[in-house]
């Protein structure tokens, strides 16, 4: 289970990045966004158990169901975080 975990969550950060790169080629003020939005993914994934997920969460469902909520909440936060610093700068 670690192993597809790992696999996914390296997707899901390969992705961001990806899309940082491409946001650089948009405007300087997206990509500075974008890094922004990577740091709120990190910081959301570590605090998304306390937020959203329930201690019997972790006795009912799989492990599989608690990554992807998880990873929801992640790149919720990014999202979030990438649109108002892109609007406080003034791209949007």
């Amino acid at each position: 289970m670690g192993c597809i975990t790992f696999i996914f969550q390296l997707l899901n950060v390969a992705a961001l990045i990806a899309i940082d790169i491409w946001m650089w080629g948009l405007s300087s003020v997206f990509g500075l966004a974008g890094i922004f939005g990577i740091i709120a993914y990190f910081i959301g994934y570590s605090v998304s158990v306390e937020f959203t997920i329930a201690p019997r969460d972790f006795w009912v469902n799989p492990a599989i169901d608690i990554f992807f909520k998880k990873l929801g909440v992640a790149n919720t936060m990014a999202i979030i975080v990438w649109a108002i610093s892109s609007w406080l700068m003034g791209a949007i």
